[in-house]
């Protein structure tokens, strides 16, 4: 029986045996769960603190890439362009994979400990913030991933552009600030300009390589810059010189997207200058490798546009 208080009058409650036995029952169950709820304050309390002293800007390299082009892909596809809807939805998959890919290796380290280079990934529709630490294994980490991303699009006629800069960063899974960020946004978007992911000048200034042009991660860019040496297959490996279904695989859908974007008169001169500096920049890799087996392009394009 339970009383209740109302305007002046005690009323009674009368519960059946049933009904005060479930009471009962729920105040045990309650009870029994005392230690347990406590417990799961404790480490709730204790996960607040661990966040809030994690919350400190660390020097990373960081890296902020887009996929070029992606606006009027995305507008094509919602004409009707079934295909292009599924180039864009296996292009969005592969990136998405990186990042879970990045969550599992943070998983397998032991705890309080980092995985190699750390990798921290970020993805806000066709955008990436990748940052790693400022040591050879987060350069190392930042190469394989750039090849990984690059290898994924190309396929789907989708290229890169990007800016990387060392810098200030806090970076946890979706949560990332600091000036890092704005200085590889800036990069990318004000220097980059074509489908290339560029470091600032001066990471290009400290990772300058030994060997050739077309041997190297980082390529010349003039101004200072390098860029990423993207097309190579495996990065100009001497060991896949002669390998031409390699070759091909990896430069003959470059070669096709050119080639379209020279034929489409609904390409702004503007647009199409990326494609150009792309042409220029597929044309001195074939060069450097003789034996790809794949033709040069610029000249070709050249013509398919303007007619010469």
């Amino acid at each position: 029986m339970k009383s209740l208080a109302e305007g002046g009058t005690t009323c009674y409650v009368q519960y059946t045996d049933e009904e005060e036995a479930a009471v009962d029952a729920q105040k045990v169950a309650w009870d029994a769960r005392a230690n347990e709820r406590e417990l799961e304050e404790i480490r709730i309390a204790e996960e607040a603190a661990k966040f809030e002293e994690s919350l400190r800007f660390e020097t990373r390299i960081t890296a902020f890439i887009d996929v070029l082009g992606w606006k009027n892909a995305v507008e094509d596809a919602a004409k009707g362009d079934s295909e292009r809807v599924l180039a864009l939805g296996k292009a969005l998959a592969g990136m998405q994979g990186y990042s879970k890919f990045t969550e599992t290796l943070r998983g397998l380290a032991p705890e309080d400990e980092r995985w190699l280079g750390d990798p921290m990934v970020s993805q806000f529709s066709d955008s990436l913030l990748l940052s790693y630490s400022d040591d050879q294994s987060g350069r190392d980490a930042l190469k394989q991933a750039l090849y990984a991303l690059t290898s994924n699009l190309i396929p789907h006629g989708l290229l890169l552009r990007g800016g990387v800069v060392r810098g200030k960063l806090f970076h946890q899974g979706a949560l990332a600030f600091g000036p890092a960020i704005h200085e590889a946004y800036l990069l990318e978007s004000a220097v980059a300009s074509s489908p290339r992911i560029i470091l600032s000048k001066e990471l290009a200034k400290e990772w300058v390589e030994d060997g050739v042009e077309g041997e190297v991660t980082w390529r010349s860019s003039g101004g200072g810059y390098r860029f990423f040496n993207f097309l190579p297959p495996f990065w100009g490996n001497p060991f896949f010189y002669n390998s031409k279904d390699l070759w091909k695989t990896r430069l003959n859908p470059v070669r096709d997207l050119i080639i379209s974007k020279a034929l489409d008169r609904n390409c702004p001169e503007a647009v199409f200058a990326k494609y150009e500096w792309l042409a220029g920049y597929f044309d001195a890799v074939c060069a450097e490798n003789p034996a790809c087996g794949v033709d040069m392009v610029l000249l070709q394009a050249a013509s398919l546009r303007w007619g010469r």
